[in-house]
């Protein structure tokens, strides 16, 4: 082993403990490890891994990447949505540790219990965040080198999504630069931030359609995004993130506090955005308040709580002067210039090389609205895009409705619609989550 690798296994301080789950599929038995990778001067990125007992070398492995950006995988995704404890220290049956072994990743660095030493070493756009994801994911294998060979798939929320496209990028060009052995087989897009301004210009349809704005007050929403598409068009991109504020200001005036998250739900009522509105009303900057209405409530009181005492406790290796969650609203600053910039043309070119694409959308979300999501997917120009908006769709059932959602597949893309979740799937609709996951796993892993 060379000095280098050597180096670079001791910036790892990891830990781990054994434990079981209950779920849906049966009593799970798995281990738990975590820990810290120095990915670059004065940056510390923090995963923490769940793996399912006995090892199984056809088990795959899920990296979960949380939205934001600011919002923590460790947290948020973990014990609130796909992890196997819930923050009262319950089991969570429909953890999709019954799917596959789970690693979640604090990014960008200042996100959750991932921490800078130094401002400087805040990313500013995607392209540096696929870089410290790849150095995480070098380190990671380091430390696990069953995951080389076993089915590996990128899975996220939100912004989330736009990371990981970058995320398989960076990944596939390593793969194939001979530079990572890693058996990639897919990266999933949940309620991804993938063209934001398909989702603003999708925005005011949406809401007319579900009966949230007249025919005034849509003229007044399209009037508005329209500012947003000028600015984007011009590469305005800090401006254009300001305009995009000005929009949420507008949609809650004009539908009296739709939840961004849930449609069905009014906004600071629902699961996530409950705190918003009270820190929406100090005088901060326009960049600060979107971060309170977008990321804050995922890294809220109770999360925080939990996360630094019982979960600190346990860990053992979070360093005092690191608070859960306290740089995530600087993390989200940082990206302020990145923030409206679209990605769906690295989505594209992953489809062109070969590499699946599963995207995944809640019907009542608002903010990636299904809408949205198809807008960008129609823009798609490989080779089997046309053939994809042709084929037939599926519908699929489960235990609790008989129709949960539908789907499509062709050639390496899959899309899923699903009924009555929100921007959180695995939270809103566990099962359908779950049904899906079986799906993607049994057409990848063949």
């Amino acid at each position: 082993m060379n000095l280098l690798l050597i180096l670079s296994l001791v910036s790892i301080a990891s830990a781990g403990s054994s434990n079981s789950v209950n779920t849906w599929g049966g009593v799970i038995q798995y281990d738990e490890d975590w820990g810290y990778v120095d990915i670059r001067a004065n940056a510390h990125t923090f995963w923490w891994l769940y793996a399912a007992k006995p090892a199984n070398s056809q088990r795959p492995l899920f990296v979960w990447l949380q939205g934001g950006p600011g919002s923590s995988s460790s947290g948020f995704g973990n014990f609130e949505e796909t992890g196997p404890k819930t923050l009262n220290g319950t089991d969570n049956k429909a953890t999709w540790l019954q799917v596959a072994d789970m690693v979640y990743v604090d990014n960008p660095v200042g996100a959750g219990f991932s921490y800078v030493d130094d401002k400087s070493a805040y990313t500013t756009d995607i392209t540096q965040i696929g870089k410290d994801l790849l150095t995480w994911l070098r380190r990671f294998l380091a430390l696990h080198s069953e995951y080389r060979t076993r089915p590996f798939y990128i899975f996220c929320e939100s912004y989330g999504g736009k990371m990981s496209a970058q995320f398989a990028k960076v990944i596939t060009d390593a793969v194939k630069a001979g530079s990572l052995q890693l058996n990639f087989r897919a990266v999933a897009l949940g309620d991804s931030w993938i063209s934001a301004m398909d989702y603003v210009n999708t925005w005011g349809p949406y809401l007319y359609a579900n009966s949230f704005l007249d025919d005034h007050q849509l003229n007044l929403v399209n009037a508005e995004a329209a500012k947003c598409q000028a600015l984007v068009d011009q590469q305005k991109w800090a401006k254009a993130t300001n305009c995009w504020g000005n929009m949420e200001n507008l949609i809650g005036v004009e539908t009296n506090g739709v939840s961004w998250y849930n449609i069905l739900k009014k906004g600071d009522t629902d699961d996530w955005s409950s705190s918003a509105a009270m820190r929406s009303n100090r005088v901060i900057t326009s960049t600060r308040r979107l971060y309170n209405r977008f990321v804050a409530p995922q890294n809220d009181d109770t999360l925080s709580s939990y996360m630094d005492t019982v979960v600190r406790q346990k860990l053992g290796i979070i360093p005092d002067k690191v608070k859960f969650g306290a740089q995530s609203g600087d993390v989200f600053s940082y990206q302020e210039g990145d923030f409206m910039t679209p990605i769906w043309e690295t989505v594209d070119q992953l489809l062109k090389d070969g590499y699946n694409v599963v995207v995944y959308n809640g019907n009542e979300d608002l903010i990636c609205n299904t809408m949205g999501t198809a807008a960008w997917v129609n823009r798609l120009t490989w080779d089997g895009a046309k053939t994809f908006n042709s084929t037939t769709r599926h519908s699929f059932k489960t235990d609790s409705f008989p129709l949960a959602g539908y789907y499509k597949t062709y050639k390496n893309l899959q899309f899923w619609w699903i009924l009555r979740a929100g921007h959180m799937v695995a939270y809103d609709t566990p099962e359908s989550a779950i049904f899906m996951l079986k799906a993607v796993v049994k057409q990848y892993n063949a």
